[in-house]
């Protein structure tokens, strides 16, 4: 094993191992209620179990084979919260878990946090496997792991004893070199986007294209969406005829998108971008090149529908500019875009 690196520096972060200042920050957080909905621990948190877990890493310098340690996140010289990693026995297999204060969520500081200890797991000692358990109703956390690359691999039912009552738990796991093609993966701007025909020859590599666990009841596979467009069915009393399109960026398959000119306006029935391509405007200037293809063949509005939950794709076509009509249709919401 190499030298310790820690306290471990990002851009914003120290991750460091707790000390005797921190017992104070760590009663306080770990009492708040909020903050700790989805934890394991017992609420109350007292003072005496803080002091004991500062104490456990007394002489603590580095992680280590069978440990179970907390790190600590400190910001600007303020404890923002913790992660917890556990490492097996033999090495090789690593278990992390965080917490994050309420003023310090939503800047991105869990995940800068965790992606550097999983980098120094994988990186410096060697850990081929990374694993997270966490609750169904935790969505914050699913989405900061699928961040962090890891995939979702299991649901299990009444699993987890959790503050007197059975929960259920989902895990998600990564592999080193998981990590390291998510870490590599592009994530600048493409140069160029298309939509592209998709053919009897060509139409494989589409249905590879998936969306994160977490955005999976929002968002139907391309599979599922092609089973749709053989049996399509009608929209007001119309038979509803799909056209389908690749999201081609760079000339690499980066998404989907399939539609229906059913009168009066055409229906933007499915639209996704793959995980790995999140996030670098593919989905904005699609719509874009989807928009004006309505525009050129004389449409005047689209139409489209979402399922209204924490999570969900609304606030994407409320910017594109999407007016929902209070409508419903099969329990999502319709809503409208003018073209001209």
């Amino acid at each position: 094993m190499s030298e310790s690196p820690y306290p471990l520096r990002t851009e914003r972060l120290t991750l460091r191992f707790p000390r005797t200042e921190d017992v104070g920050a760590l009663a306080a957080y770990r009492n708040d209620a909020d903050v700790t909905a989805f934890q394991s621990w017992e609420l109350p948190y007292p003072v005496e179990r803080a002091r004991e877990l500062v104490a456990r890493h007394e002489r603590v310098t580095d992680l280590t084979n069978g440990g179970r340690h907390q790190v600590m996140i400190e910001c600007g010289g303020r404890v923002v919260g913790d992660l917890y990693v556990g490492l097996h026995e033999h090495g090789g297999v690593a278990e992390i878990g965080f917490t994050v204060v309420r003023s310090a969520q939503g800047q991105g500081i869990g995940l800068e946090a965790a992606d550097a200890v999983v980098g120094d797991l994988v990186e410096r000692l060697g850990v081929h496997r990374i694993t997270a358990e966490l609750s169904p109703e935790n969505l914050a956390s699913a989405r900061l792991l699928e961040r962090l690359g890891m995939t979702f691999e299991s649901h299990t039912l009444r699993s987890a004893w959790v503050r007197g009552r059975w929960d259920d738990s989902l895990r998600y796991a990564m592999s080193g070199e998981e990590w390291r093609s998510w870490r590599d993966r592009v994530r600048t701007p493409p140069h160029d986007v298309r939509l592209v025909e998709i053919t009897d020859d060509s139409f494989r590599p589409w249905t590879w294209m998936e969306v994160h666990r977490s955005q999976q009841r929002f968002v139907a596979s391309v599979e599922d969406s092609l089973v749709d467009a053989l049996f399509h069915g009608t929209r007001y009393g119309v038979p509803l005829l799909p056209q389908l399109r690749g999201i081609e960026a760079d000339g690499q398959p980066t998404g989907f998108v399939m539609w229906s000119e059913v009168e009066p306006r055409p229906y933007l029935w499915r639209f996704l971008v793959d995980r790995r391509h999140q996030g670098r405007g593919i989905g904005r200037r699609a719509m874009d090149l989807w928009s004006q293809a309505m525009r050129d063949r004389g449409h005047t509005e689209a139409e489209t529908s979402w399922v209204r939950a924490r999570g969900g794709p609304e606030a994407f076509y409320l910017a594109y500019g999407f007016v929902p009509t209070g409508e419903y249709d099969d329990g999502e919401a319709l809503a409208r875009l003018h073209l001209v």
